[in-house]
C-alpha cells in the first residue's frame, strides 16, 4: 500500500500530543545502546539536541530509560535509578535490551514512492535510532490516520511502526487494539506472541523461519501475508543482532510482560499476599487482570505519567508477584531451556483474568476529557 503523507507543520508537531491515539509503552532512552549508536553513526549528544528541537517536539516514547531500568533490574541490578537505567550496564545483554526496545521501534523499509515528502531514506532501514526525523514524521502521520479512524493492520500494507503503535499489533504493549475488545481476545494475542518469541528464544524457530509458516493459532492473521522471515522481522538492517536472535526475541517478550504492569495499559487487582500460581513450584501470583486498556480514548498526559520513571514504584515492582520478580522467573525458566508447554502455565497465571474482567476501554483513571 502507498502511504500518502503530508509534511507535518511545526505547529502540528508542537500540538500533536493533544490528539494522539497510539499504544505507548513504558518509556525508552533516546540514545539506545552503544551498539545501536554505532550502527546509526550518531552519538548521544545528537539525540539530545534533536529531541530539544522542533522536529521531535513532544514525542512521547523516547524520553526516559524505564524499560531499560526494569530489564536491568530483572537481570540483577540493585543500584539506584541512574545506575540501572544505563542501557550498556551489562546486567542484561545488549541483545536482550535490543529486543526490549524492538516492540516500540521495529525495523522496516519504505517503498521508493512512500513518504516522499519526509526526510526518509527509502534504501535504508527506518528506526528511531537510524532515521529519527523520518520516524517522527511517520509517527505523526500514523497518529493522524488513527484519529481519522483508519484501520492499520496486515491487510492494508502499513508499516510495523503504524501497526505496533496504532493498529493491530498493540498487543506488543499488552493493550487491546480498540475499545470493546474482549479481554479473552487480547490475552489470546499476547499468548500467540509469547509462544512465538519463546520458541525463538529456544531456537526452535531460526532466522530463516518464514512467518507465514509459523503454526501458532492467530499468527498468520498478523504476520502471514508477507515473505518475511524471523531475520527480517527482528533484525532488518542490523546484522549485529542475528547471532543472538534468541536473546532479542526474549527481550521482546519481556517488553510485553513489563507493559502489562503499567497501569495505563492494564488494570490489575492487588496481588494476594502469599498466593502462589497453581502448579508453579512456589512462584507467587501477580494481581489478576480486570481490564486491558485501549488507547484511543485515553488522555495522553495521564497515560504518559503512568509510563514514566516516577510511576515505576521499585518496592512494588520488586515485591511478590511484581514485574521484576515475574521477569526473573522467566529468565530462570529460559536458563533451564524449559519448553513452551511448561512455561505457558506460569504465563497463564501472570495474565490470569478476573472472573469479572470487562472489555477494553480507556480506563476510568485515563479517560480523555473532551
Amino acid at each position: 500500500m502507498i502511504l500518502k503523507l503530508c509534511p507535518p507543520s511545526w505547529s502540528f508537531l508542537f500540538l500533536a500530543l493533544a490528539f494522539s491515539a497510539p499504544a505507548y509503552a513504558f518509556k525508552l532512552s533516546t540514545e539506545g545502546t552503544a551498539m545501536e549508536r554505532k550502527l546509526s553513526r550518531m552519538n548521544s549528544g545528537f539525540f539530545d539536541k534533536l529531541l530539544s528541537g522542533a522536529a521531535l517536539k513532544g514525542l512521547p516514547l523516547f524520553t526516559e530509560a524505564v524499560h531499560e531500568e526494569i530489564t536491568q533490574r530483572i537481570y540483577g541490578c540493585e543500584g539506584d535509578t541512574n545506575h540501572c537505567q544505563d542501557a550498556d550496564l551489562g546486567m542484561a545483554s545488549p541483545y536482550v535490551i535490543a529486543g526490549v526496545r524492538w516492540n516500540d521501534d521495529p525495523p522496516f523499509r519504505l517503498l521508493p514512492d512512500q513518504a516522499k515528502n519526509l526526510s526518509c531514506k527509502t534504501d535504508e532501514t527506518v528506526r528511531f535510532i537510524t532515521q529519527p526525523k523520518c520516524w517522527a514524521g511517520l509517527f505523526w502521520d500514523a497518529e493522524k490516520k488513527a484519529k481519522g479512524g483508519v484501520t492499520m493492520d496486515a491487510s492494508n500494507g502499513y508499516s510495523m511502526l503504524h501497526r505496533s503503535h496504532f493498529g493491530d499489533l498493540q498487543f506488543l504493549h499488552a493493550m487491546a487494539s480498540k475499545d470493546g475488545e474482549a479481554p479473552e481476545v487480547t490475552r489470546k494475542k499476547i499468548f500467540m506472541w509469547a509462544e512465538f518469541s519463546w520458541r525463538i528464544a529456544l531456537r526452535e524457530y531460526g532466522l530463516d523461519t518464514r512467518l507465514r509458516d509459523v503454526k501458532i493459532e492467530g499468527f498468520s492473521e498478523h504476520f502471514g501475508k508477507t515473505e518475511w522471515n524471523v531475520q527480517d522481522l527482528f533484525t532488518l538492517g542490523n546484522v549485529a543482532l542475528r547471532r543472538n536472535i534468541d536473546e532479542v526475541a526474549f527481550g521482546s517478550l519481556l517488553h510485553v510482560v513489563e507493559d502489562s504492569f503499567a497501569s495505563g495499559h492494564v488494570e490489575r487487582a492487588e496481588p494476594v499476599y502469599g498466593k502462589q500460581c497453581n502448579g508453579s513450584g512456589s512462584l507467587f501470583k501477580p494481581g489478576t487482570i480486570a481490564q486491558f486498556h485501549a488507547y484511543g480514548n485515553q488522555d495522553t498526559d495521564l497515560h504518559a505519567q503512568a509510563d514514566s520513571g516516577e510511576a515505576l514504584n521499585y518496592a512494588r515492582a520488586a515485591s511478590q508477584g511484581g514485574v521484576i520478580e515475574v521477569g526473573r522467573n522467566l529468565v530462570a525458566m529460559l536458563d533451564k531451556n524449559l519448553p513452551w508447554d511448561l512455561v505457558k502455565p506460569y504465563l497463564e497465571c501472570v495474565f490470569e483474568l478476573k472472573d469479572s474482567a470487562t472489555p477494553a476501554s480507556a480506563g476510568s483513571a485515563f479517560h480523555k476529557i473532551n
